[in-house]
């Protein structure tokens, strides 16, 4: 078995020669090696291996064939880490019982599986390769060049892998920002196989829309407790990254935001342990600049929704419901986001911040403070603000709901970081009436975007849409008042 370290970036924008060059400069005198490889990848029918998040392939060099099959990993940054397990065999057809017996879960059904193999799809492409000196070891450097097929359907392949064989991933990171800067190269979340099956049709990359608590453990460190975060939170990103590329959506760029939102969090609270990661945190705040369209663009999806409180009565007005969908479709800027995807400085940060989780530098009072005594301290502290913020005795105004969505988002998203320590029911009530002033902070805008454009409108029915809107955000304002009262009553989780 060996532990499949690398780092993955797609090429397809550049040249062979600009890419052939570029390897061979920073190879300097090592030898070239040119490959002609033919891989096919199998599965059940039913994707039981695609279940278990296993990939199994045969690779074909001449007459010679090796097996292979990888395990479920974890790709950060851009880094693929996976572990491996390699076997000669002399048919085109897979066999798992020549692997070791102890590499399979206990549940895993060997023989079964094995009977039902088919070939899902295959790649065939030409692999430049170079060992390049590293540390106690070496980085293999490879260019590998051609096509995923399945069928008469298939797509260009072409990308570089660092694999680190026993060398300094510091190394293969200082290579991938050479080509990321020279070739505009992106970070491939993606493997071969996980490109294989979507081809194929046999899955459908889905953004992720929710975030979960991060599984943390009581008895870590602070340090070891907020890069496991951090790592949630970039994988989280890249994930709905990949989403934007393979089929661009509004709901990936959400996606997006929430990790650049979560990762932003979790940066913040290094940097009050004197980690220094300020030059991050600007730069994620640069970003979230270019993604501000959102939350037009969730406001008018309120009013249009079908399952929307606004939709019904809306669709009364024609002409002022279709004016609302145009705005709609006007805030939508995808192809902003997907420049900004590709251009250096975010697959900059992306890789540096898969660098930070992977060397996790951290000061003595990081290492020796334990994780869930600092999260209810920090927890506390961050709630204080929040109830700073909230605790007025007066009705609070629109404009001021407004003002602090942003420190609730925040508060809540740090819950997400460090909450999963905490008793889960007691945590669940406490979040509650925040949850739904975040909802209902943004219908708010919602229903100012409404007010704008029944304004826009000239039409004789202004004056009552007008009075209509009013009557609704009354409404909305007090039910506002309510979960604001009832959160301010909850009991705290982390005092549990």
């Amino acid at each position: 078995m060996s532990q499949e370290i690398e780092i993955k970036l797609l090429v397809e924008g550049a040249s062979t020669e600009q890419v052939l060059a570029l390897c061979q400069s920073l190879a300097k005198d090592a030898e070239m090696a040119e490959l002609e490889l033919s891989n096919s990848y199998f599965d059940t029918e039913d994707l039981r291996l695609r279940q278990h998040d296993m990939g199994l392939r045969i690779r074909s060099r001449g007459t010679e064939r090796e097996q292979t099959i990888k395990l479920a990993g974890e790709v950060l940054g851009g880094v693929h880490s996976r572990p491996e397990y390699n076997t000669v065999i002399t048919s085109d057809k897979p066999d798992l019982t020549l692997f070791e017996e102890d590499i399979w879960p206990d549940d895993f059904p060997l023989f079964d599986i094995n009977r039902d193999l088919v070939e899902i799809f295959r790649t065939d492409f030409t692999r430049y390769r170079w060992h390049l000196p590293s540390g106690e070891g070496r980085i293999e450097l490879v260019f590998d060049q051609g096509t995923i097929k399945v069928g008469e359907n298939e797509r260009p392949l072409a990308e570089i892998e660092l694999e680190v064989q026993q060398g300094d991933i510091t190394d293969a990171y200082r290579l991938a920002r050479r080509f990321i800067t020279r070739l505009n190269a992106q970070l491939g979340s993606l493997s071969k196989a996980a490109r294989g099956y979507m081809l194929a049709g046999k899955t459908v990359l889905e953004p992720f829309t929710h975030a979960h608590f991060v599984p943390q453990k009581t008895n870590d460190d602070v340090g070891t407790g907020l890069y496991r975060a951090l790592t949630y939170a970039l994988q989280y990103w890249q994930h709905n990254d990949a989403c934007l590329t393979e089929v661009p959506s509004v709901r990936a760029v959400a996606g997006i935001t929430d990790g650049i939102r979560l990762s932003k969090v979790v940066l913040q609270q290094l940097a009050t342990l004197e980690v220094d990661v300020d030059d991050h945190i600007l730069r994620l705040e640069q970003m979230l600049g270019h993604l501000g369209w959102l939350s037009r663009y969730d406001g008018l999806t309120e009013l249009t929704a079908d399952d929307g409180a606004y939709h019904r009565a809306l669709k009364q007005y024609p002409k002022l419901f279709e004016t609302i969908q145009e705005q709609q479709e006007h805030a939508v800027q995808l192809e902003l986001v997907q420049s900004l995807s590709v251009r250096d400085d975010y697959q900059l940060t992306l890789l540096e911040l898969g660098a930070l989780c992977h060397q996790q530098p951290r000061h003595e009072q990081i290492a020796e403070l334990p994780l869930r005594q600092w999260a209810s301290q920090r927890l506390r502290e961050d709630w204080q603000n929040v109830i700073d913020a909230f605790a007025r005795p007066t009705e609070l105004k629109p404009e001021y709901y407004l003002k602090q969505l942003p420190l609730l988002q925040s508060s809540l998203q740090l819950g997400y970081c460090v909450g999963y320590l905490f008793n889960e029911e007691d945590r669940e009530l406490f979040r509650a009436p925040w949850q739904d002033l975040v909802r209902g902070i943004r219908e708010i805008m919602a229903l100012k975007l409404l007010r704008d454009a029944i304004r826009d409108e000239d039409d004789s029915q202004a004056e009552r849409l007008l009075n209509w809107q009013k009557v609704q955000l009354e409404s909305l304002l007090y039910a506002l008042e309510r979960s604001r009262k009832a959160a301010l009553k909850q009991e705290p989780y982390w005092l549990g």
